[in-house]
């Protein structure tokens, strides 16, 4: 009896192991691990950039734990990470994840670097206060486009000068130049003027943009930010405004619909009987442009005049014009896309375009004019 109670209790506890030990494997279940074992150590990244990294593992389930360390501080705890510097640094990243079973890591070695270290443009003897090069010049259609003040010859004009004149024709047309070096942002001084053929009662507003060559390659195809001007928080300007333009083919009205819902014409008038759509532009069926669109008055009782905005754009007599014969410009104005300011220690880009669309009778469509530009504090 005693051997067949004793046979019994072996079964049993024997048992009681095994479960026991099942419990135990879905405790810790299959370990993870990376999926391979190479991967990128180092990054080197330009101030603005973010690092991103995402570990692949295999065998996650939603018990494993992750940490990022940034020097030994915890910044992050999840398994990818998003992260942007806000200074010119080098730092050790290490990533962890954790199971029930095991524990892995990984160490990467960051460097961030100041674009403005690498690639600003130091003024020397020879620098010019004027415009150097014409990056891209492609205006909206209008009375000028084609002949005369509108023309990619037109645009060499303004370069190394302020007395030549060019058309950027209807609302988004516009001009992208850049100077023989970086124009610094002044600490308490505006920092460059661009000069256009405004008078009293003759503003047609032209949105001011900056970019800094971050990447260092000579091309503008850096990050632009908008110079908020006086109406930039204005009730009636529209922010990420559209509006296609489209070919007429010949001598007659250009007509164009925006992302609002209206539509319109660029107007012909008897004093300019060319084609008034861009022939010089890649596109030749239709032209799409998108900024902000502000509202200057046009007082249109006995003869048609348009107001200054009060400052902060091209073409455009506020109170300063008279003094520098063009509009003054502070890179302090610069904003991001969500209208946040930046701070810009330079620029060597900018870009200036047509900020109204209106048909202004007998004057034609409002259409900015630019007569080159200078560095503020090259001028004596």
């Amino acid at each position: 009896m005693q051997n067949k109670f004793t046979h019994y209790f072996l079964v049993l506890f024997s048992a009681l192991l095994l479960l026991s030990s099942c419990s135990d494997n879905d405790d810790n279940g299959t370990p993870i691990a990376f999926t391979t074992t190479e991967y990128q150590v180092t990054y080197e990244l330009t101030l603005g950039d973010p690092i991103i990294i995402n570990p692949e593992i295999s065998n996650l389930d939603e018990t494993v734990k992750f940490q990022w360390l940034k020097d030994g501080v915890e910044i992050a705890t999840t398994q990818e990470i998003n992260f942007l510097s806000e200074s010119a640094e080098a730092f050790t990243l290490q990533f962890i994840a954790i199971s029930n079973t095991n524990t892995i890591e990984r160490s990467y070695e960051v460097k961030i670097s100041d674009p403005y270290a690498l690639y600003f443009r130091a003024k020397i003897e020879t620098s010019s206060q004027f415009i150097s090069k014409v990056m891209q010049y492609l205006p909206a259609p209008g009375q000028f486009i084609n002949s005369g003040f509108g023309t990619p010859e037109a645009a060499e004009k303004i370069v190394g000068s302020k007395t030549n004149t060019l058309s950027l024709g209807a609302w988004g047309g516009y001009v992208i130049f850049t100077f023989d070096h970086t124009i610094e942002n002044a600490v308490d001084s505006k920092d460059f003027v661009v000069y256009g053929n405004a008078f009293k009662g003759g503003s047609e507003p032209g949105i001011v943009q900056v970019s800094f060559d971050s990447n260092g390659n000579g091309i503008a195809d850096d990050k632009w930010y908008e110079l908020a001007g006086s109406n930039y928080t204005n009730e009636r300007t529209i922010k990420n405004y559209q509006v296609t333009y489209t070919n007429p083919g010949s001598y007659k009205d250009v007509s164009w619909t925006d992302n609002k819902g209206s539509n319109d014409i660029v107007a012909i008038n008897s004093y300019h009987t060319q084609n008034y759509y861009p022939l010089f532009a890649t596109s030749l069926t239709e032209l799409v442009f998108k900024g902000t669109r502000v509202f200057p008055i046009v007082n249109v009782d006995r003869y048609v005049s348009i107001d200054a905005l009060e400052w902060g754009y091209a073409d455009n007599y506020d109170a300063e014009y008279s003094k520098y014969g063009g509009n003054v410009m502070d890179i302090n104005w610069a904003v991001d896309d969500n209208g946040n300011p930046v701070n810009l220690k330079g620029i060597d880009f900018v870009k200036v375009y047509t900020a109204a669309q209106y048909n202004a009778g007998a004057i034609g469509e409002i259409s900015t004019e630019v007569r080159g530009a200078a560095d503020l504090s090259m001028l004596k």
